[in-house]
């Protein structure tokens, strides 16, 4: 529509010089089909596809035309940012567990044109009539293989059913697998199918440890890391995911934990320091491998390696993207076996036994102040630009979600900050500082 900005500007607005042949493939597609499934790996530009191909449809007309689903919090943000990126002009409203629930009553009192949720907490809406379900026309499933194995097919069947004039449906997933269940009336798709590819720019190497000495492998691997390169550590289970982030931390190697048995609050803390840097681990199951928004990454170190391939190409598909090249590290005992769909012998890496940790530049800092606060981005960096021992360069990533925010610093003036900003106010209201990390 006209209101809208043009394909060249949201393409700008994005940073890309250009769009990728998927979802120049999936756009084509969505001007013929009403009913399209999209299969593309981890890091393929899928939600720039989706989103594209829909917003063509979207009128002038404050009511909610288009509604995403997703199966986790973390993915539904990471769209929502997307949408923010495009610099769109549309209102956008994002709906999940763990946020309060009045809030978002409140944002849906006047309608976004685009809706994004989880199922389940975008049923209770629907039951609860926070917004109008009827004037949905288009209805996107993204990462749908995901919210089957999560268990969300009764949220959908009731969603669906209560968006009573949707035309336009597609069905977003990183396998193709799906057994698409009979409600959902998903007549000759049109499919659009992208493999997973073995990346060029990935280097494929293996350590080999004692069957007793795995975790002081992986320790050591993560001592040979440069200052500032970064890595997610990927375990088959989360009880492995602690017993990992116990060792890190009897040996003061800074560290963030990500998996489903965390509550939104501490997920959403703990991928904070990993994007600011505070952190360079993400210790994670493989609910780290689709649908978060986290860095480009030095090296996927592969801790107890998956059962399925498609699994470590998800995992895999987190490094060697926007950056030129990327590392993939496989953590053996001297009694583990490759597993059969690797066709080739990984390199092997010889470990020296340094046991010094390199920290990073950055450190993170808590600020009880948020968006509800109406305290902003630019509200905090003219806080910290007005300390004496700041400058722009000692100022990493700052994130302000509803009540509180996390703000990179750098690390060697930890102390100064914390000193300066004693009684000092961010428009006039207190604020407490803590370090996190």
């Amino acid at each position: 529509m006209s209101f809208l900005p043009n394909q060249k500007t949201i393409i700008d607005n994005l940073g890309f010089s250009d769009l990728n042949e998927m979802q120049k493939e999936m756009i084509k597609a969505s001007k013929k089909a009403k009913h399209i499934k999209l299969v593309a790996p981890t890091g393929s530009g899928k939600t720039v596809a989706f989103l594209l191909s829909g917003l063509h449809r979207i009128e002038d007309t404050q009511c909610v035309q288009l509604l995403i689903l997703a199966p986790t919090r973390e993915l539904v943000l990471q769209i929502e940012n997307v949408i923010k990126q495009m610099k769109l002009g549309l209102k956008v409203n994002v709906c999940y567990g763990g946020h309060p629930f009045k809030i978002e009553r409140r944002n849906l009192s006047h309608a976004p044109e685009i809706l994004i949720g989880t199922p389940g907490r975008i049923m209770d809406h629907i039951e609860r009539q926070t917004f109008d379900a009827s004037t949905i026309s288009q209805i996107i499933f993204d990462e749908f293989d995901k919210s089957l194995e999560f268990g969300f097919t009764n949220e959908m069947r009731y969603i669906y059913s209560r968006c009573t004039n949707i035309e336009y449906k597609y069905l977003v997933s990183a396998t193709k697998s799906i057994d698409v269940p009979r409600f959902l009336a998903f007549n000759d798709p049109l499919e659009i199918e992208y493999k997973a590819e073995k990346k060029k720019d990935l280097k494929l190497k293996q350590i080999i440890v004692p069957r007793d000495e795995k975790p002081e492998g992986l320790m050591h691997l993560i001592y040979t890391f440069d200052k500032d390169q970064n890595a997610i550590v990927f375990s088959n289970h989360r009880d492995a995911c602690n017993r990992i982030a116990d060792h890190f931390n009897e040996n003061g190697i800074p560290f963030s934990l990500f998996h489903g048995g965390l509550d939104q609050d501490e997920r959403e803390l703990e991928l904070a320091k990993f994007r600011n840097g505070s952190a360079q681990v993400l210790i994670a199951t493989d609910i780290a491998a689709r649908g978060i928004d986290i860095p480009d990454l030095d090296f996927v170190i592969h801790y107890q390696i998956p059962l399925k391939e498609d699994v470590f190409l998800h995992r895999n598909g987190r490094t060697a993207r926007m950056k030129a090249s990327g590392t993939s590290v496989l953590v053996l005992t001297d009694h583990d076996y490759l597993p059969k769909y690797l066709d080739s012998e990984p390199e092997l890496m010889v470990l020296k036994k340094d046991n010094k940790i390199h920290l990073p530049s950055f450190a993170t800092l808590h600020l009880n102040k948020g968006k509800k606060d109406k305290v902003n981005k630019f509200d905090i960096v003219g806080y910290f630009l007005s300390l004496n021992c700041m400058e722009k360069i000692d100022l990493g990533l700052i994130e302000v979600k509803d009540y509180e925010s996390f703000v990179g610093v750098n690390r060697d003036k930890l102390e100064q900050i914390l000193n300066e900003v004693q009684n000092k106010k961010i428009k006039k209201k207190k604020v407490r500082i803590t370090t996190i990390n």
